[in-house]
């Protein structure tokens, strides 16, 4: 702060060191981090220090306001911490100490700029010798705009030192637009008319000295898979890629301008340049505002930025193609995140809104990456970045590219509690999600993710490593003892990894994997009690668990009052899975021949592995009554007849005896349906039904009813109706050629039957899914039902 004062023309000191020196009491608002943010002159009757703070959004207006109040008060000298220094007398000062001035001291780092705001002038203190070259870059600037334009307006420049610029004050109407105006529009146009021209890459010295600058960052605290991102789309740029480049503003915000009569008053141009792509300054105007100001994603900044490039009054982009919209917008994205990234990487402390900025723009530079990366990819690698300097490790992660994780693996990871909320925040917000869910526990958040591709991301956010109501490992500890490997993700030592895994086995009674039993040996060195008792369950797999389970109990963490919370945590936990991890009911319909038991097959895996869902299959229906033949021919005879005959093959035409049938079945569906949800729903398991009570309206006869379909309809809307029913069906060719069960006229007709039952089912359902599926590839089948499921 000192060093601001000596730009200035005094020597300022916390004591008195002459007679002449003036004592000089101070009103000061700190930053967070208790560096001051604001001083001002204790004598000073107006809030002068609001010139240097946009009240663009409500939180920021409301600010204002509650200020300007406190001053009409009188009460700024009981609320504001204060301050005193010592000012010498001084002819060579460039303000006086004594009257009427604010300052802000700007933010830290190799930019570094305080401004002095006294006498209706703004005063812009280099203390940096790069800060010196920007503002000698604004006074220069300025001073050559007021000379060839009048299409905006700009503060009279004059240089004072080399450290110190004047600015006359331009904030006379005090309006800064909100919005995109055409003001702006005609200030852009003016601008970009100012120097232009065209260049290819090779020749294009500015990109290449920032490609050079971006080379040499070493910083820890730059997200590793953003550099990757960066890296990736420069090896797609052609040397001789031609590009235009005009005279730009380089920060052009709402907050370096104002609104006067309908044009623009535009400040701070430090750093303008005549060598910017196409477009940047309007593309900076509405992505920094949308992250800064109104805090919106990439989702809505993107919706923002095609809004306006259909604008009439947006000259720029006249005539030039969707491709072309989108190749500047890659320039701006590209120059802009190097350039901040070379400027953050000297800065010793970052502010929150750097994180805002990294993560939305690594969010927008997917866009161009679509053809490289898949979007699962593309959210893990962003998701890594988004909790790259928090408190995280994975557990049981590959040493490898993040990305590359399988399609059926999850990330299980170890975070402080207070980074679930960031977590949770990332990917509700995140431009390649569609859909996102939580299941919080006391202990960890169950997180599912599905993407806008329809491929699933499992997530499991731990803050506290549980086996039921035992606390097996301090959470805390394990994040003390992670590293970050070669990729950049953080990950738990091998033997904190090795304890989890085998205690998270032994106690559930499950074998340890085999693939873990290489790590017997880390415990081979260790001294420590638990992992001696580890050991032996390495040694001997049916070990009993009980010699373990009570050095767990004795432990503190599950002690006392420990056990009390544990207990009650427990209990909370087991009542939320009620209605948290509730489970579905799958099913699938068609002829025989349709693929029904291959992709049932596939599915449940499927399920069980991406939505980590234990899966029940179900025939036809919940079978609390056995087939009607078991009464007459015994149980054994009549599964005996059942699987050897083929269906359809019943000669039952008496209305009565189909009713009688139709009626005993009835009854398992209405009586088994509440029995299945409390059994398995209710726990959390995916129900499969192979054949659905669909068939007693569309084919009857394969259970020997003959009944008309209103009867057989009308039952239906009695019944709790599953979430998703498909309907699989092929041409009457390939069914053939599967099976000669049936006559090609029988599969035409129970194929146009089963299509319109479930197109009118679905026209009156806004929960219940009713699809056709045609069975081709099982791949693509398996894509398709997938897709649905995770959808809704």
């Amino acid at each position: 702060m000192e060093n601001i004062f000596t730009n200035l023309g005094y020597t300022v000191a916390k004591n008195r060191t002459s007679t002449n020196d003036t004592l000089v009491k101070m009103l000061v608002i700190h930053n967070t981090d208790g560096t001051p943010r604001w001083i001002w002159n204790a004598k000073c009757s107006t809030p002068l220090f609001l010139k240097f703070y946009n009240a663009g959004s409500f939180r920021a207006k409301l600010f204002t306001v509650l200020i300007k109040m406190i001053f009409v008060l009188k009460l700024q000298n009981i609320l504001f911490k204060k301050m005193k220094l010592y000012f010498p007398k001084s002819e060579n000062s460039i303000f006086d100490c004594n009257e009427d001035w604010a300052v802000f001291t700007g933010t830290v780092g190799p930019n570094n700029k305080a401004i002095l705001y006294t006498n209706q002038s703004f005063y812009k203190i280099a203390t940096t010798t790069t800060a010196q070259s920007l503002i000698q870059n604004e006074n220069q600037t300025i001073q050559k705009l007021a000379s060839i334009q009048e299409a905006f307006i700009v503060p009279e420049s004059k240089s004072m030192t080399a450290s110190v610029i004047q600015l006359s004050d331009i904030s006379e109407s005090d309006l800064r637009p909100n919005t995109i105006s055409n003001a702006h529009f005609i200030a852009l146009n003016a601008m970009c008319a100012i120097e232009k021209r065209t260049i290819s890459v090779k020749n294009w010295n500015a990109f290449q000295q920032l490609k050079n600058d971006f080379d040499q960052i070493k910083d820890d605290r730059i997200p590793t898979n953003l550099l990757r991102k960066i890296n990736l789309l420069l090896s797609k740029i052609e040397e001789n890629e031609v590009v235009e480049t005009t005279f730009a503003h380089g920060d052009f915000t709402q907050w370096n301008m104002y609104l006067n009569n309908d044009k623009l008053c535009v400040y701070d141009w430090e750093l303008a340049s005549t060598d910017k792509p196409k477009g940047f300054d309007f593309f900076h105007y509405i992505i920094q505002k949308g992250i800064l100001v109104d805090r919106n994603n990439w989702n809505e900044i993107y919706h923002s930025l095609n809004e306006q490039f259909l604008n009439d009054s947006n000259e720029l982009f006249h005539k030039i193609s969707d491709d072309d919209f989108k190749k500047y917008l890659k320039w701006y994205l590209l120059i802009c995140t190097m350039q901040y990234v070379v400027v953050y990487a000297q800065q010793p402390k970052w502010h929150m809104q750097v994180d805002w900025l990294l993560q939305t723009w690594n969010d927008g530079l997917n866009i161009f990456l679509s053809g490289e990366k898949t979007s699962r990819e593309l959210i893990i690698m962003d998701m890594f970045d988004c909790l790259h300097n928090t408190s995280y490790a994975t557990l049981k992660f590959t040493n490898g590219l993040p990305e590359n994780l399988s399609e059926l693996s999850d990330i299980d990871m170890i975070i402080h509690k207070s980074v679930n909320k960031k977590l949770m925040a990332f990917l509700k917000n995140h431009s390649l999600i569609s859909k996102v869910t939580f299941s919080p526990k006391t202990f960890m958040n169950a997180i599912q993710v599905v993407t806008n591709e329809g491929d699933f991301l499992a997530i499991d956010a731990i803050w506290q490593l549980k086996v039921r109501n035992l606390t097996i490992l301090n959470a805390q500890n394990v994040l003390k003892n992670s590293f970050r490997n070669s990729y950049g993700v953080k990950t738990t030592s091998v033997i904190d990894t090795t304890r989890y895994v085998a205690l998270f086995y032994i106690l559930n009674g499950a074998k340890i994997p085999k693939k873990y039993l290489v790590y017997e040996e880390v415990f081979s060195v260790s001294e420590i009690k638990l992992d001696t008792i580890i050991q032996d369950y390495f040694i001997d797999e049916n070990r009993n668990k009980k010699t373990l389970l009570q050095f767990i109990k004795t432990r503190k963490c599950n002690r006392k009052i420990h056990f009390i919370k544990n207990n009650i945590s427990y209990v909370i936990d087991v009542f939320r899975s009620f209605f948290q991890n509730t489970g579905f009911t799958i099913t699938f319909s068609g002829v025989d021949g349709a693929g029904k038991s291959t992709i049932i097959e596939n599915i449940s895996y499927q399920i069980e592995k991406q939505l980590r869902k234990p899966v029940i299959v179900l025939r036809h229906r919940p079978s609390i009554l056995p087939i009607l033949s078991v009464w007459t021919k015994g149980k054994e005879k009549a599964h005996q007849d059942v699987i050897s005959s083929l269906p359809r093959q019943g000669n039952n035409k008496n209305f009565l005896s189909s009713f009688v049938r139709f009626a005993y079945y009835y009854t398992d569906y209405v009586v088994g349906q509440f029995i299945i949800y409390c059994k398995y729903i209710l726990r959390g398991y995916v129900v499969i039904y192979d054949r659905y009570y669909f068939d007693f309206i569309n084919d009857g006869k394969r259970s020997n009813i003959v009944l008309p379909k209103w009867i057989t309809q009308f039952g239906y809307y009695f019944l709790l109706k599953p979430k998703y029913n498909f309907f699989l069906f092929a041409d009457a060719e390939t069914i053939l050629a599967r099976k000669q069960e049936l006559s090609k006229a029988t599969i035409e007709k129970l194929n146009t039957d089963y299509r319109t039952l479930f197109s009118k089912l679905q026209s009156k359902s806004h929960q219940t899914t009713y699809k056709a599926v045609k069975s081709e590839t099982i791949e693509t089948t398996l894509h398709t039902i997938l897709t649905t499921i995770k959808s809704n």
